[in-house]
């Protein structure tokens, strides 16, 4: 009589209030015990079952449908030793279990044991319904007390409805708290994620959390959005704790991609200004004939680009491109399809609170993905800008020029593009060396470059072959591949599976053993072409450049004094940058640093380090130029337009230094996602869209970093001189003007091949930097037939 008194007094608590509880304690020494309780639709019961004396019977109890007599969930009770800890039942565990979703129900508690056992319930009854479009507070306790919401999705339409969010925020400083959360409309996975939350899971989506996180349902979401009630389930990892938490759930419905798209797409076309405005400021060495164009003419240049002409690199970079970015999809494609299948949201990082699916294809961040055109389109930008002026050289009737780097650096633009693009699919760590792949070659094209030009400009470089030879290449391609990217690229991938998940000691050791080798072997080869070690042990090249080579060198008259001081300042920043090389392989092999931002940090220093020094030599040249104008009176620049050159590169370095701040800021100080920390603590970083509810900082950061990129790469280009023969007028040109600050004797071409074939044996004939041999001879402009080399 007493419980059916206390059954009554529960449904009219259930229809007074918003969360009702419906409790019950019972103690009975009967074999067999049962109870009714009507539970209104998505309701949550749970159950704690305690037992005293006859521990080692059977006890259990199960909860059943009181009309289809079916057996919803089963609970074993945790037998204690003495009756006071029976008393204690609130430090039990909870079995919980989910109420019909549809309708009202009468269930009944049934408890089975051996006669004369003492069993102790309580049983609780809460109401799941969430507000829509609100905000829901709860507390979580521990494993065995899961917090189960609910809310009902009805009349969904796709056009007024693009995607649904479920977030969770944590209301405390409770980061050292970690959550799980589940949502599905299926009651099996959410038993199973309670008892085991890092199962797999086909129908529904989970994910980490430690202060906030957020899953969105969409048509291409698996499950698919759909009206119907939706079950959201969390629980903490850890047991004795308890976090408080929000729930809020919200729809989005003026999410717009193609739009913002076309915009981003637009906007970088506009990049075209760069290298017109880096034309008119920087290459002045045509300043003797103006540019040439045809139609004609530019297609006969890229008709000859697939055939004729020095294009090495441009083709090995699109042979590596291939290989590397389809094997990068299929490891990407995996990981994202292990995402899907599983449910999983751990793991792929992506930034939840500004997430947009493709809508009707795939669920991927769109947003990140569409964010990567830029480098595409500035690559194409590049290659347009280059091809024109090939075109430009071609019909001047030009035989020395070689625009196979630059290029490839428009090649390596739009290859970074895609292969950022496929790292945002799925972004993880193992993923991000595909993100890094073309970011090494960008890199060390860079520093081929600035070698290169650096060659060219002083005419007396170690070896004169490699500057007045067939290429006047001062790195080749094979080596660059086969010492540099290749180890470069093999190191990055073992790295990145050794930080994810150590690899064994023996192969380990190899590993780090084989990369300070190589780190060594860098530097050392660094050293050589720097001309720092002894010349006992590394003897510099033969400086006699062949029998067809006629050359005449502009020289330089370098104070002894000076020299040696330039000499100790590179001796002083070579030795500084081997110091971060060797502390950064320490944190790697320590762990305590990624393997790809390691080899990243270091390229990226190296082409700082070349760069600063290249271009105060092309500042000095440009001062020579205008001096020579002014000096000679020539109509050929005005007054005004020798002040606007000044000007117009101080605006460049100006924006340049301006995008690259902007840039490393929304990397750096507002970057949203870390790869490399536990997927709850990286999602803490999350950020909103800033930028059309659809772009957020990192999407800002591509575009501020391809910009920054391209308006360096436009210098480097400048720097490196791929015409050699419009180089070689400016010298001509610069001569005169040069000859009256320095009175240097002139030396015919026979007096100056005679002198270099007689000392041909003389070891301090091979050093002209140390001899004083670039002194001796004024050598203004150098010939060479390579009509059949270039196109």
């Amino acid at each position: 009589m007493t419980h059916w008194v206390l059954l009554w007094f529960s449904i009219l608590l259930l229809l007074c209030r918003s969360t009702p509880v419906l409790q019950g304690q019972i103690t009975t020494g009967n074999s067999t015990y049962s109870e009714e309780f009507l539970v209104e639709k998505e309701s949550l019961i749970s159950v704690k079952l305690g037992c005293f004396q006859n521990a080692n019977d059977f006890t259990a109890a199960y909860i059943q449908n009181n009309d289809t007599k079916q057996i919803i969930v089963s609970i074993s009770a945790q037998c204690v030793a003495t009756e006071d800890e029976l008393e204690d039942i609130d430090n039990f565990t909870w079995r919980s279990v989910l109420s019909d979703l549809e309708k009202t129900v009468v269930y009944r508690i049934v408890v089975k044991g051996a006669e004369g056992t003492f069993y102790k319930i309580r049983y609780t009854v809460n109401k799941t319904r969430l507000n829509f479009n609100g905000t829901n507070t709860f507390a979580i306790s521990s494993p065995g007390s899961p917090s189960v919401h609910t809310f009902m999705l009805e009349n969904w339409n796709q056009t007024s409805y693009r995607y649904l969010d479920v977030r969770v925020n944590s209301l405390e400083n409770q980061s050292n708290i970690v959550g799980k959360m589940i949502v599905t409309q299926d009651k099996d996975e959410l038993y199973n994620f309670f008892s085991s939350p890092n199962s797999s899971t086909q129908n529904s989506l989970r994910l980490s959390y430690s202060t906030f996180g957020n899953i969105v349902l969409s048509d291409v979401s698996k499950p698919r959005l759909v009206p119907g009630v939706w079950i959201i389930g969390h629980v903490l990892l850890n047991k004795n704790e308890e976090k408080n938490i929000e729930i809020s759930i919200s729809t989005n419905t003026d999410y717009e991609y193609t739009n913002n798209i076309l915009i981003i797409v637009a906007v970088s076309c506009l990049g075209f200004i760069f290298p017109v405005f880096c034309r008119h400021i920087f290459d002045y060495l045509n300043d003797g004939e103006k540019r040439k164009f045809s139609l004609a003419g530019w297609k006969e240049v890229v008709v000859n680009w697939f055939y004729r002409g020095q294009k090495k690199l441009a083709y090995l970079t699109g042979f590596l491109a291939w290989l590397l970015l389809v094997s990068a999809f299929q490891v990407v494609h995996a990981k994202w399809g292990d995402m899907m299948v599983q449910g999983d949201r751990d793991i792929c990082y992506y930034n939840e609170r500004c997430y947009r699916p493709y809508l009707g294809y795939f669920d991927v961040s769109v947003n990140n993905i569409a964010s990567n055109l830029p480098f595409m389109v500035h690559g194409c930008i590049l290659i347009l800008s280059v091809s024109l002026s090939e075109t430009s050289c071609h019909l001047r009737g030009h035989k020395r020029y070689d625009y196979s780097i630059p290029y490839s650096f428009g090649l390596a633009f739009i290859f970074e593009g895609f292969g950022s693009l496929l790292y945002h699919i799925c972004p993880s760590q193992i993923i991000f060396q595909f993100d890094t792949l073309f970011m090494f070659v960008i890199s060390l094209y860079i520093i081929t470059a600035l070698v290169d030009g650096h060659a060219v400009r002083t005419h007396a470089y170690k070896d004169f072959s490699k500057i007045l030879g067939l290429t006047r290449k001062s790195i080749r391609s094979p080596k660059l591949y086969l010492f540099v990217l290749g180890p470069a690229y093999g190191f990055n991938f073992l790295g990145n599976l050794n930080y994810i998940s150590p690899l064994p000691p023996v192969i380990a050791l190899f590993f780090f053993l084989f990369l300070g080798i190589w780190v060594i072997s860098i530097l050392l080869w660094a050293a050589y072409k720097a001309d720092l070690l002894p010349s006992s042990c590394f003897p510099p090249p033969n400086l006699y450049a062949g029998d067809y080579v006629e050359v005449l060198v502009q020289a330089d008259q370098v104070n002894g004094k000076n020299a040696k001081r330039s000499r100790l300042v590179i001796i002083t920043v070579f030795g500084l940058y081997t110091v971060a090389a060797v502390a950064g392989f320490v944190l790697v092999v320590m762990d305590r640093l990624v393997i790809s931002i390691y080899i990243l940090g270091e390229l990226i220093l190296a082409l700082f380090i070349m760069t600063a020094p290249s271009f105060v030599f092309l500042m000095r040249d440009l001062w020579n130029t205008l001096m020579r104008n002014a000096r000679e009176q020539s109509n050929k620049y005005s007054s005004l337009y020798r002040c606007l050159i000044p000007t117009g590169i101080a605006v460049y370095l100006l924006l340049g230094l301006t995008l690259m701040v902007i840039s490393l800021f929304f990397f750096e100080v507002l970057g949203d996602t870390n790869k490399s920390l536990p997927p709850w603590e990286s999602r803490a970083l999350n950020r909103d869209c800033i930028l059309s509810n659809f772009w957020d900082t990192h999407d800002l950061w591509h575009f501020c970093a391809s910009n920054t990129l391209m308006m360096l790469v436009l210098v480097v280009i400048e720097i490196q001189k791929p015409c050699r023969d419009c180089y070689l007028k400016y010298t001509q040109e610069i001569s005169k003007y040069t000859k009256q600050q320095t009175q240097i004797k002139d030396f015919s071409v026979d007096e100056v091949r005679s002198e270099l074939m007689s000392n041909d044996d003389d070891p301090e004939m091979r050093r002209p930097h140390e001899t004083g041999i670039t002194s001796r001879y004024n050598l203004d402009i150098g010939y060479i037939d390579l009509a059949d080399s270039f196109s």
